[in-house]
C-alpha cells in the first residue's frame, strides 16, 4: 500500500474506471478536471464535471445520477486503498 497516489497512478485509475453507459474511461470522457490533496484531513478532492452529460429529459435524470454515483463510488474505492487517503470528496 502506498502513502499517496502518484500522478501516473491517478491517470491509470482514471483510465481504468469506465462509464457504464458508454464503456469509455472517465479519463477519455474528461469527467475528472482536477485531483488535489488536503494534507490536514488526508482528503483527496476530485473536481468532476458531469454537467455536459446531463440528459435533457427529466425522466432520465435519475438514471444519469445512478451512473454518476457508480463512477464516483468506484473512484473513491480505488483512491481509498492508499494509506495517506482517509477520504475522497467530489466537487463540481
Amino acid at each position: 500500500m502506498h502513502d499517496l497516489p502518484e500522478r501516473d497512478e491517478i491517470i491509470r485509475i482514471l483510465k481504468e474506471v469506465k462509464d457504464p453507459e458508454t464503456g469509455l474511461s472517465v479519463f477519455e470522457l474528461g469527467i475528472v478536471k482536477s485531483v488535489d490533496y488536503v494534507q490536514e484531513s488526508q482528503t483527496l478532492v476530485v473536481g468532476i464535471d458531469f454537467k455536459r452529460r446531463l440528459p435533457g429529459c427529466a425522466g432520465c435524470v435519475p438514471v444519469a445520477w445512478l451512473i454518476q454515483k457508480s463512477i464516483t463510488d468506484e473512484l473513491s474505492r480505488r483512491f481509498l486503498t492508499y494509506h495517506g487517503v482517509s477520504a475522497v470528496r467530489f466537487t463540481e
